[in-house]
């Protein structure tokens, strides 16, 4: 039983076996910074060989993202309230994978909850239809790095 490696229940785990217990209660958010007002992250793994990253994401009521590019294609499980785009809507439960090439600006009125996972960078669209910057797997890490939101990556070597 779990119990037995971890009675508090508040330290996060790396299994004999190689699997990796997260305690992500223990994980602090991280903001989306430029223009991503009400948008943090958590993130759960990420591999930079691979180019993927999953992440724990909330969306503040009526929050929006900015206008975007993915490079790669975006998984995403709908834990809580929805979001919408120009070409649909996902809601609690609901899963949707994003092919990789779109463009687009998903908002939410009530707030969300989700479990992501990014298979390549995004480009960050301007209001002119230019491409502002391009964010990588390597920024998020950075940006959560720097609000010491990395350390459970490194205690349990999920990280790569």
């Amino acid at each position: 039983p779990i119990n037995e490696f971890d009675p508090n229940r508040n330290n996060h785990i790396r299994l004999e076996d190689g699997s990796t217990i997260i305690r992500t209660s223990e994980v602090p958010m991280t903001p989306l910074d430029g223009g991503l007002k009400g948008i943090h992250y958590k993130i759960l793994n990420y591999d930079r060989n691979r180019g993927y990253l999953v992440m724990y994401n909330t969306f503040e009521p009526g929050s929006r993202f900015q206008p975007h590019k993915h490079l790669g294609m975006v998984e995403i499980h709908m834990i809580s309230g929805s979001f919408f785009y120009e070409n649909g809507a996902v809601y609690a439960g609901d899963y949707m994978c994003e092919a990789g090439g779109i463009s687009h600006a998903p908002g939410t009125d009530e707030g969300a909850e989700m479990i992501t996972v990014l298979h390549g960078p995004l480009q960050m669209i301007g209001p002119d239809g230019k491409i502002e910057a391009t964010v990588g797997i390597d920024e998020i890490y950075g940006r959560a790095e720097a609000n010491g939101a990395v350390a459970h990556l490194e205690e349990t070597g999920t990280g790569h």
